[in-house]
């Protein structure tokens, strides 16, 4: 399963990608984290639906480091789990 995640509120220059790549690799998640220039952070994640439920939960932090989840935009894709091969902080995208 591939899911797209769009995390927004107090995420970027809080250390908050790190903490979801460190929450992905403590579940098997692949894929990547990156920030978007409107201030949220992208997170495309592929698991089994166990593994990717138990990420969403972690990741929704209120108070960690100075990260603040308001709210999180989740879509459903198809997927192609040989895409990734590991869970990498990508690079800023441009909206």
């Amino acid at each position: 399963m591939k899911v797209t995640l769009v995390v927004h509120g107090i995420v970027q220059g809080v250390g908050y990608r790190n903490f979801v790549r460190g929450v992905a690799n403590k579940h098997g998640i692949l894929g990547f984290v990156r920030n978007v220039s409107d201030g949220s952070v992208e997170i495309v994640a592929v698991g089994d639906a166990e593994s990717l439920a138990a990420f969403e939960n972690e990741i929704k932090v209120s108070d960690r480091y100075g990260a603040q989840v308001m709210h999180v935009e989740r879509e459903e894709q198809s997927s192609d789990a040989y895409e990734y091969s590991d869970f990498l902080i990508g690079r800023d995208r441009k909206l």
